[in-house]
């Protein structure tokens, strides 16, 4: 079996999680969504995955990291596994637009925050509290 999977250069679920940071469960969800697919069935059911599902994995991964929802980075992916360029743009731009908004609302409540601290509105921040710029 294991000669099975290096020839192949398949992953079991195990090792999928261990090299992508996802939890076996996480990653069992995106399979059961469609995000990610598997590559083969061991003799006693356990899923296995190629290369291309680990880089999947971290382009959802990033994506989730950053607060991205699920549905969007589903739309995402189906759209470029069907070819369909049209399809594409309009989810990335979709994307890019939700990131402007998010970046918008990050830096609204960083200035919110500047506010409460100067003027000591926050009892539980020290007025030696310094907010770090996100940098965006």
């Amino acid at each position: 079996m294991n000669q099975r999977l290096k020839e192949n250069n398949l992953f079991r679920l195990s090792k999928m999680a261990e090299k992508t940071g996802i939890s076996v469960h996480c990653i069992r969800t995106y399979v059961y969504q469609g995000l990610i697919q598997i590559s083969d069935r061991t003799v006693g059911g356990l899923l296995l995955f190629n290369e291309s599902a680990i880089e999947r994995l971290g382009l959802i991964k990033m994506a989730r990291d950053a607060g991205v929802p699920l549905a969007k980075i589903s739309c995402l992916l189906s759209a470029s596994d069907n070819g369909n360029i049209e399809e594409t743009n309009t989810s990335m731009s979709e994307l890019n637009q939700y990131i402007e908004d998010t970046l918008s609302k990050v830096s609204v409540f960083e200035q919110s925050l500047l506010t409460l601290i100067s003027k000591d509105a926050l009892p539980i921040v020290s007025s030696s509290y310094r907010i770090y710029s996100f940098g965006y």
